[in-house]
């Protein structure tokens, strides 16, 4: 459940969402760039000099606070627990890249 859904959907079990996280300190002294595009209000992801986007059910971008993805994608998720749902959260990720925080 995400917090824009106005009621439960038994059909749509799973939700997928995305976050890029901001570049290192490291990888900014070494100029490097992002090698995707966030489309946070369509929730797309785009391949720039590709013709390939990826829709999910939510995209964060890199200037999104820990706090944001907390509220808009586990916090339902909490709330939901409370009325008798089953709740999973499963952050998947390189080593180092902030799934813990």
């Amino acid at each position: 459940m995400w917090a824009e859904d106005k009621e439960k959907d038994s059909t749509n079990n799973c939700k997928v969402a995305i976050r890029v996280r901001p570049l290192f300190a490291q990888e900014k002294l070494l100029d490097n760039t992002y090698c995707l595009e966030c489309d946070t209000l369509r929730n797309v992801v785009v391949l720039p000099g590709q013709e390939k986007s990826y829709q999910f059910d939510k995209v964060l971008g890199p200037t999104s606070l820990q706090k944001e993805v907390y509220e808009s994608c586990v916090e339902p998720l909490v709330q939901s627990i409370f009325e008798g749902y089953n709740a999973t959260v499963l952050a998947y990720g390189q080593t180092g890249s902030g799934k813990t925080y």
